[in-house]
């Protein structure tokens, strides 16, 4: 029988880790019950969509995700074929996210546009109308197209989100996109920050630093090395500020690290971690992301669906 917790826990497959490798690990996260594989989408490594394409064509059921597409990097044109395409082979199965990109790689690629808010709402609004079925004429601070129609439309539009952590970048993802992508990082305080005050919140879909073991100490271990770099990154600012760390990048010592992890991450003993899980889900996260640490991921996981799915209510 299914575990309805499971369903809405997934895994990411490492920026990393070997796209040779994707194949077997989306078979195997499929097969343990959970209902969520996302893959990443940074410069110069594994390209998203083609990963995801991978992933949904060796699975029967998994939701795969892309996080994130730089928007400077995609014409919204060529990327909404591309969606289409995945959304009309897989219904129901695929979410594709989009963000600004990070600064330095798109200036060194050459793609920094001059307003990077604009860039991220032109093209985002214009991929989700042109899945809609709509006809995009637009003269816009960043984009220009004349009357651009897709062809093979998915009968059902796939979710589109925006992964961001600003406040101006979470409103306008409650403006134009289906939801959010919330990075590492992002611990229930800023989960629940970022769905607002109103009474329709949007999606929130939060990845989170994971490491389980019987033995705190040794999880906590594994967890630490992303923690201490998040800490001292110029990139998170908001999720730092919430995580009690303050705006600016900190030094964190070894003593701080038990804390921190209890306030971002889903670490520790078995116990620890359905603990942490559940305060993501009670700060309305819709789905919790685990990004495994450590050199065994698929063994991070099947502990996850053996030992602590079951103590999670939803």
């Amino acid at each position: 029988m299914s575990n309805p917790s499971l369903a809405r826990l997934g895994a990411v497959y490492g920026a990393f880790s070997a796209p040779e490798g994707l194949n077997g690990y989306a078979r195997a996260v499929e097969k343990l019950g959970f209902g969520h594989l996302w893959v990443v989408e940074d410069c110069f490594l594994a390209g998203g969509l083609t990963q995801a394409s991978s992933a949904l064509a060796v699975t029967e059921r998994l939701r795969v995700g892309v996080g994130l597409m730089p928007a400077p990097l995609r014409n919204p044109a060529l990327a909404a074929m591309e969606i289409a395409t995945l959304a009309r082979a897989y219904p129901g199965r695929f979410t594709a996210t989009f963000g600004h990109g990070v600064r330095s790689w798109m200036d060194q690629v050459g793609a920094l546009p001059g307003k990077r808010l604009s860039a991220l709402r032109e093209t985002v609004s214009v991929v989700r109308a042109l899945l809609a079925g709509d006809s995009v004429t637009l003269d816009g601070s960043y984009l220009r197209m004349r009357d651009v129609e897709l062809e093979m439309r998915p009968s059902v539009a796939p979710e589109v989100l925006i992964g961001t952590t600003g406040p101006r970048g979470i409103e306008l993802a409650r403006d134009i996109a289906d939801g959010l992508l919330l990075p590492e990082g992002c611990g229930p305080e800023f989960v629940r920050w970022a769905g607002g005050a109103d009474s329709v919140s949007p999606t929130r879909v939060t990845y989170a630093w994971h490491a389980i073991d019987e033995d705190r100490s040794a999880a906590l271990a594994r967890v630490a090395p992303s923690l201490k770099r998040w800490a001292i990154s110029e990139h998170y600012p908001w999720p730092r500020e919430l995580a009690g760390l303050g705006q600016a990048p900190v030094q964190v010592s070894d003593s701080q690290i038990a804390a921190l992890a209890a306030r971002v991450a889903v670490a520790g003993t078995a116990c620890d971690c359905a603990e942490s899980i559940q305060r993501l889900f009670d700060a309305g996260s819709d789905r919790v992301i685990l990004v495994p640490q450590g050199p065994d991921p698929l063994s991070e996981l099947r502990q996850v669906a053996s030992a602590v799915s079951t103590a999670i209510s939803l």
